[in-house]
């Protein structure tokens, strides 16, 4: 999506190397993608501007927060990234980018989003992660450095502050294993936050520096006595 359409045509001639996607459609107009795009089930990877008329592609990314779509910027700002990432962008392209940058920003999305991953074991600290692509693999994501996690049917998104992973449990599954961790609160059903990385709590909105995320109201009291509880005295290990 981009008013700009030699910049479309590029982003079309890159995506034409790239054997596991398809271009569905291309927009010049924000209000007209907006429409469309919220009517999309499946999970789309989109790749948006942010300079663009009347709409821009951060409020347009703001509006698509509940749905299950991959976004990455392709933008000339680099001054728009920390906001981009806060309504959780994938990615950030600064233009011109080339063939090479493309396509290992995409890569990376794909293996983070689309690929899967699977619990394969934990202990107290750390979460061990294996796609069924890659059995020799495996990754181990330390659960101090979750910033928070999103359900979506029966994936959860685990976000770091340099990594993103999509792993095959439910948001139901995922609290229980973190129950017992005094880091991790419910506050939506669809987000877990670690209490440790908020910065800003404004009306319902969490501001965790790099991501901002949305409390559902009948869950603001509970959290906030929770945070009082244990934010001051908390230590990272």
């Amino acid at each position: 999506m981009d008013d700009d359409s030699s910049a479309i045509d590029i982003i079309k001639e890159h995506l034409s190397e790239i054997p596991r996607l398809s271009l569905n459609k291309t927009f010049t107009r924000p209000a007209a993608a907006l429409t469309e795009i919220s009517l999309e089930e499946d999970s789309q990877l989109i790749f948006m501007d942010i300079d663009m008329p009347k709409i821009t592609g951060i409020s347009l990314a703001e509006s698509l927060r509940g749905q299950d779509h991959n976004i990455i910027f392709t933008t000339s700002y680099p001054e728009y990234a920390l906001e981009a990432f806060k309504v959780r962008a994938r990615h950030y392209l600064l233009k011109p980018f080339d063939f090479v940058e493309f396509v290992t920003v995409v890569n990376e999305v794909i293996r983070e989003c689309y690929s899967g991953w699977n619990l394969e074991r934990e202990n107290k600290d750390a979460f061990f992660l294996r796609t069924d692509s890659e059995r020799s693999k495996l990754i181990k994501v330390l659960k101090s450095e979750i910033m928070y996690l999103q359900g979506s049917n029966n994936h959860v998104h685990i976000y770091t502050p340099t990594e993103n992973f999509s792993v095959y449990l439910t948001i139901k599954e995922m609290e229980d294993k973190l129950k017992n961790n005094s880091r991790f609160f419910r506050i939506h059903k669809s987000y877990i936050v670690n209490i440790e990385f908020i910065k800003k709590i404004i009306g319902n909105k969490i501001d965790l520096g790099k991501y901002e995320v949305l409390m559902a109201s009948h869950y603001k009291k509970d959290f906030i006595a929770y945070v009082e509880r244990n934010l001051l005295r908390s230590k990272r290990n």
